[in-house]
């Protein structure tokens, strides 16, 4: 799960980097949910792969 969580960390990074560019309004938005989306994947897998290991 560490490298799950790496991933989300770096993404929220990586997107605080992007609105200190001060987009426009338009591909600040598109950005955001496509972080959120992405990270809401990345905790499903990690919710997945937790309940996959606890079975064996």
């Amino acid at each position: 799960m560490h490298e799950i969580q790496a991933i989300i960390t770096a993404a929220n990074t990586e997107y605080q980097r992007f609105i200190a560019t001060r987009p426009d309004r338009e591909t600040r938005d598109a950005v955001s949910n496509a972080v959120k989306f992405l990270t809401a994947d990345l905790r499903s897998a990690a919710a997945l792969v937790a309940t996959t290991q606890k079975g064996t």
